[in-house]
């Protein structure tokens, strides 16, 4: 039995369609991945989008009683909102606070709630507006009226 030698040809290498290494790669990928993140950023929905949003979610508050203008910007702060006030409006106000689940409107009108002010959302933030006056335009109601006349027996 005779043994052949059968040379061996060295593989030619692969050529990647991409040169890439590994270092590159440990740069490019999260760099590509926060771009897309940040491109998608302006069009994910957000919590306060426009007035109905704000009305469905509730949130758990806890605003102490007392001056009005320290429960004020506590308030804002729980809520995640921009409320704008008069300070010297609001001075010497107090409030009954506010502990408990509410939306954003009804809180902010629970906490303001005997001041003589109502909160009304504007261009995406809250405003203090002075509360309309409470029915003072309703008049009463006269006595009933007979449609016919009476005749006297």
């Amino acid at each position: 039995m005779t043994c052949q030698v059968i040379p061996l040809r060295p593989r030619r290498a692969k050529r990647r369609a991409f040169p890439v290494t590994g270092k590159l790669l440990m740069i490019a990928v999260p760099v590509v991945l926060s771009m897309g993140w940040l491109l998608a950023l302006p069009g994910m929905p957000h919590a306060q989008a426009g007035p109905g949003a704000s009305e469905e979610l509730r949130q758990d508050f806890a605003v102490s009683a007392g001056d009005l203008r320290p429960a004020l910007e506590k308030y804002a702060r729980q809520a995640g909102i921009r409320l704008s006030f008069d300070p010297a409006k609001v001075s010497g106000l107090t409030t009954p606070g506010l502990h408990g689940r509410y939306t954003v409107q009804e809180g902010l009108n629970q906490l303001l709630r005997g001041t003589g002010y109502v909160g009304a959302q504007e261009n995406g933030r809250y405003v203090l507006v002075p509360e309309p006056p409470a029915a003072a335009d309703k008049r009463q109601p006269a006595a009933p009226r007979l449609a016919g006349a009476l005749i006297p027996a």
